[in-house]
């Protein structure tokens, strides 16, 4: 599974935006990010972008909920699990957007490289 994955993350174009600007876009590291988490380097993985980790744990705490409210019998009311995390993953984004660009800019580091 692991060898498919790679295979198929092999084949991610670059990402535009950064060719044009130079600057980074909410979504630059993605794929070495999901590369890294594959391979069990769960560091690496949330420094090139925390999303990646971010959207395996979230979809982990989903499924507990809906597992959890299938046994009880209760009714789950989607919306107060879901919104929160979706509302939290775009600041996650944009936070990891904004320290990316800033060291970039201001510092002269270059996180992803």
């Amino acid at each position: 599974m692991r060898k498919i994955l790679e295979f198929l993350l092999s084949f991610v174009p670059p990402c535009a935006f950064h060719e044009f600007t130079g600057l980074y876009c909410p979504g630059c590291g993605g794929t070495r990010a999901v590369r890294f988490l594959v391979r069990g380097n769960i560091w690496k993985s949330f420094i090139y972008n925390p999303i990646v980790l971010y959207t395996v744990i979230a979809t982990f705490i989903f499924f507990a909920f809906v597992v959890k409210y299938k046994i009880s019998g209760k009714h789950l009311n989607k919306d107060k699990i879901v919104l929160p995390m979706l509302y939290i993953g775009i600041a996650v984004m944009i936070l990891n957007w904004i320290v990316k660009d800033w060291f970039l800019i201001f510092r002269g580091i270059d996180l992803l490289k």
